[in-house]
This record gives structure tokens, sequence and C-alpha cells, in this order.
């Protein structure tokens, strides 16, 4: 195994950056499991959710096991640290200080390290398809003496949520000099190198206290073994190191004998353009994983699993626009197959599902619908056949929410929050409706209730919501919200154009930022810069406002500017090469949430091929008869 430099998709020198700038820079590369690759670009692990290698494990639960491999470089008698870690004082150890570029490509990520003559590059890639990661080293001795270079593997064993104690099990076997498998309380780990040899730790050695100042939250890790490679003066050797972690011994063996062979290549995406909305396409793929024997949809890197509305609204923009019309399909029927009358699930805990929201079902019927427009009636009339029993029992127990017109509830949308009737579930639900009239006639079966409850809609809606200038955002909340642009996003909605243009100018004047839509007014008393419900800006608004931008005015240069501002601005700073879950509502709008959110990613790729480029569906128009 060799090195092998990608094409960067973005290149920072830390010494001319601040610190806490550098330590704002996360990224995450994914291996298709649901398991990633995570820390920041001077490798200091702030969150609990950073990790080398995150394992993806059965019901998409995500195990870490190796946390970091720290590197210290000795000339004689001088020790130089190279890993950067934190302490609770908020001292942190200078191994920044010799990083002269970090390299970030969504295939892997390199360290360019210089320090007393000595140069050492390092590469990390997590490879797809296996939980499982390849370090490349390469030094380079300009120095008269020798040079050591030692790696420090240091582990853990848990959950992505949980922190650990001085308690774990991390007893060492030597197979060989340059291999070694730790068992560990929650799994096994397997680290192999092509040079140089593996030594175990002294015992008062082995323990190291993390601090992440992220959330101020401190934890123990182990370092069992480490790796040793002497560099004579004038001149350059490799080091690789595979590192390979699944729950038990067995599985960890049968994967790393696997790779002994090499690791192959993957074609790099990033093209070297900068900041595109292209380089999403290639980020886009990291959200799809198995779900025993369908696909399914991660809602957010690091720290999301399996979420039903979440992987609803991702559908379009991660299957359908790339074509992955089979990848769509199998999404669908995993959430289907797991359907009740309560509907789809909403979330997983611990691998089961449960049913907590009124709007995730409503969002699988249009998303349902969209996958119609693309693949066709004929091409889906097997897969409607299939479980249009189940879409009418979860149609026909929302409808005995319906008190004269009104899908009552409360709480249970993405806002997360008892809002009462709240405005994007009417207009959801009036769109499901008119969605299944359409279905029944493709099934031969009777629309009559459908059809008479949207008629019940049309009558109560605009006398319920409509105050004048926009919509209320629910029955007891006259607030400007987004949530009503979704409404106009739908293919069948609630308000003519008149009405349409009067909320888009209330929502452009007090919601739109560079970097998507607020969730509440600034001239509202309870509005927060911070807060994602009040005040915070999320990027997956732009989908539903762009739609209803281009069909209301017909003109893309403006939404087109303003999608390329937030890739210009938002991708090189916080999860490098993807979109955040939010941000704050005010300059200079720093993100929150998970580095790397479907939704953001999948409603900007949504929204610039079908309607900034205008590549639209292809039975779109034959579906909804214009």
């Amino acid at each position: 195994m060799g090195s092998r430099k990608a094409f960067p998709f973005a290149s920072f020198n830390p010494n001319q950056l601040s610190i806490e700038k550098s330590k704002g820079l996360e990224w995450v590369i994914t291996n298709k499991l649901g398991g990633y690759s995570s820390t920041t670009s001077i490798g200091l692990n702030t969150s609990r959710f950073h990790g080398l290698l995150v394992s993806g494990c059965r019901n998409l639960k995500r195990m870490l096991y190796l946390q970091k491999l720290d590197d210290e470089l000795s000339l004689g008698k001088t020790v130089i640290e190279l890993s950067v870690n934190e302490y609770p004082q908020g001292e942190i150890t200078e191994g920044y200080r010799y990083l002269n570029r970090f390299d970030f490509s969504y295939e892997s990520v390199s360290f360019y390290y210089k320090a007393k003559g000595v140069y050492v590059d390092k590469q990390i890639t997590p490879l797809p398809d296996n939980n499982s990661l390849v370090v490349v080293y390469s030094i380079e001795n300009n120095s008269e003496l020798d040079v050591v270079l030692t790696v420090k593997p240091l582990l853990n064993s848990r959950g992505i949520w949980e922190l650990s104690e001085k308690n774990m099990e991390s007893t060492p076997r030597f197979f060989t000099k340059n291999i070694v498998g730790i068992n560990l309380n929650n799994g096994y780990v397997a680290l192999r190198s092509d040079n140089g040899e593996f030594l175990e730790t002294p015992e008062k050695s082995r323990w190291n206290r993390l601090f992440h100042s992220k959330e101020s939250s401190e934890e123990y890790c182990c370092c069992p073994a480490y790796l040793s490679l002497k560099v004579e003066p004038d001149t350059t050797q490799e080091l690789t190191v595979v590192v390979v972690a699944y729950p038990t011994e067995n599985e960890t063996a049968q994967v790393l004998k696997g790779l002994l062979g090499g690791h192959g290549t993957r074609r790099i995406l990033s093209s070297g353009r900068g900041a595109s909305i292209f380089s999403l396409l290639s980020v886009a793929d990291s959200f799809i994983v198995d779900a025993g024997l369908k696909k399914t949809i991660i809602a957010g890197y690091p720290c999301y699993g399996e979420r039903g509305r979440d992987a609803m609204i991702s559908l379009p923009g991660l299957t359908l626009i790339k074509g992955r019309h089979v990848d769509a399909e199998d999404i669908l029927e995993r959430f289907l197959n797991l359907a009740t009358n309560k509907g789809i699930p909403s979330e997983f805990s611990k691998g089961e599902p449960l049913y907590k929201d009124i709007d995730t079902s409503l969002w699988l019927v249009d998303r349902i619908h969209q996958y119609i427009k693309y693949v066709g009636i004929d091409e889906s009339r097997s897969f409607l056949h299939t479980y249009w029993w189940v879409l009418k029992d979860i149609m026909s127990n929302l409808g005995e929410r319906e008190r004269e017109g009104i899908l009552a509830h409360e709480g249970g949308t993405w806002m997360k929050s008892g809002r009462k009737n709240a405005v994007e579930a009417q207009g959801l639900w009036y769109n499901a409706l008119k969605i299944m009239e359409h279905f029944s006639g493709i099934m031969d079966d009777d629309a009559e209730a459908y059809k008479s409850t949207c008629k019940r809609i049309e009558k109560k809606f605009m006398e319920t919501y409509w105050n004048g200038r926009y919509l209320k955002d629910s029955i007891d909340d006259d607030a400007l919200r987004p949530n009503q642009v979704i409404l106009l996003s739908l293919d069948y909605r609630l308000v003519d154009d008149t009405i349409a243009g009067k909320i888009m100018s209330a929502v452009e004047s007090e919601l739109l930022t560079p970097f998507g839509l607020r969730t509440l007014s600034p001239e509202d008393p309870r509005y927060d810069k911070g807060s994602p419900y009040n005040g915070g800006v999320w990027p997956w608004f732009f989908g539903p406002y762009v739609k209803a931008h281009t069909r209301l005015y017909g003109s893309r240069l403006r939404v087109k500017e303003l999608m390329e501002q937030i890739l210009v601005q938002h991708l090189n700073n916080a999860g490098l090469g993807t979109v955040s879950e939010f941000l704050e509502g005010e300059p200079p709008f720093t993100p929150r949430g998970c580095i790397s959110y479907a939704c953001s990613v999948a409603e900007l790729l949504r929204c610039y091929f079908e309607d900034v480029l205008q590549k639209k569906p292809l039975n779109e128009k034959k579906i909804l008869g214009c």
C-alpha cells in the first residue's frame, strides 16, 4: 500500500488561522454503513462524536473504537508532539504549531507537519463499505539525527452518545511485530502496519483523559499498544497503518484479511472548481446506507441516525435527481414495510420503530408521488399496488383527526414543539389527499372520501389561517415563520398566486438570509438568533423557497445567486465540503447542529437541478395533467 494524493476540495494553513477558527473547521467522511471518520482541521477532538473510526454496526448503531492517532517525533533527547489535545483548564498541546497545511477531499484528509528539519505527511482514508481506515505516513528526515516516529492509537469502545470511564478492558495480542489485536468491552480492534514495530504500552501510560471543549465533557480512552518507526538522516520512509474494528474478533479478522492485499482506489469527485453545487453530489451518497435487505437514509453526521421525516424530505435530492430510482424505491419500501395505521416510523430506538409525528407519513405520500413522476405510472404500478392498502389505512387513520376541514393535532412536527394544528400539516394533508385521489384513479378505487375532505379544507383553511399578510403558523400562533413556504412548494396548493405573492413578500422581508430562512421573524419578541426554532436559519428551507419562488415569478437568476452565496460562504467554514443542520440567525451566521445534515444537502441539490436548471421529472407534466 502506498500513499495517494487526492485533489483537495479545501486546503488550509492552520498557522494562519486562529486556534478557535481551526477548532471550528470540522470534517466528516462516511463509510456507507452509517459509520464515519470525523474531527477538526488540526486533529483536535472537540466533541464526543469525533473519532477516526466510528463503526456502523447492527440496527445502524454507531460504535466509537478509534478516537485518535496521536503522533510524536523523537530527535535525540528532544520529543516533539504533533498531536493536539485539550484539557479542562484550557490548556492545549501545541502540535498545531508544526502543522503547515491541512487538505480535505471527499475520500481522505491530509496533515502536513514540519519540525526541526523533519517533514511528516499523514493521509487518512476511511474505506467505503467497511469499518476500517487506512493511514499513510511519509517521513522525510533532513536533520542530522535519527528520528523515531511514535504513533499512539487512542481506543475506546462505546456508543457515540456515551462517555467512557477508566474501566475499559484493553488487552493487546501481538500476532507479529506488525499486527496487533485488541479485545475491548464492546468490540475488537486490529491494527496492521507495513513498517515499524508494535510495542506494548506500559500499564501506567495506557490511559489518556480527553476533554471535549465543544460540550465541556471529558472521558478516558486507552492506548494498549503503540507503533514505532526509526528514520535515519537524509532518508524518507513510508508507513501504512490499517485499522479495522467490529463488534467481534471474527468479523474484524475477516475484514482485515480481505484488506491485506491493498485498499484499492476510488475516483475523486471533487473537481477542483471550489465550492460548487456539484461538490455536494459526492456528499449525497454518504447518507444512503444498508438497512437489512433495504436501503435507508442517515439523517446527519456525526450524531443522527435513521429518522422518518428527514428521510422523506431528503429522498428526492439524494436519489431521484441522481437517477437512483431503485434506491428511492428501496427506501420507500423500508418505511412502508414498517408502517401501521399510525403511519411510518418517525424514528428508531435501539432498532425499534417509534411512531410520534403527524407529518412524516404525509411527506411519505408526497415522496411516492415524486418517485412516480420520475419513473412513470407503468413502472410504478406494481409498487403502488403492493402498498395501496397500507396507504389507505394511514390516510384513514389521519382522517379521524379531521375537525371541520382542519387536521387536528398538537406537536409532532419538525419544529419539536407543541404547535397546535400547524399550518404546514394542513398543507401536507391537503396535498396528500389530492395525491390519493389521483392514485385512486390509477388503482380503479373510489376517491369520493378524498374529494369531499378536500372541499371541507378549501372552505375552512383561509378563514382559519390567513391574517391579511401571511399565514398564521398554527391555531395559537400568529408568528411569521417559514413553515407556510412548504405549502407553496407542494404540487397541490391551498393558496392562489395572489396570496402566495403576499406570503413570499413577508417571508423575504423578514426571514430570508444568505443561508436559508429564519424560523422566526426578528420582529417577534420571542426571537433568539441562536435558537433552532425561534430564529435559527435552516439551509434545507432553501428547497421549498426556491421551488415556490421559481413557480411564482419564473425568475431563476436571483435564486441561483442566493444558492451560490451559501455554497461559497459555508462549505469551507463548518463541516468541510458539506452543509450544516442550521446556523445562527444573525451575522456571522455561526453553524450549529450536526455538521453534515441530509435535508440541507438534499434540498440544495434538488432545487438546483429541478428548479434552477429546470431538469424536471420526466413524467411530471403527464402526471400533473399540465
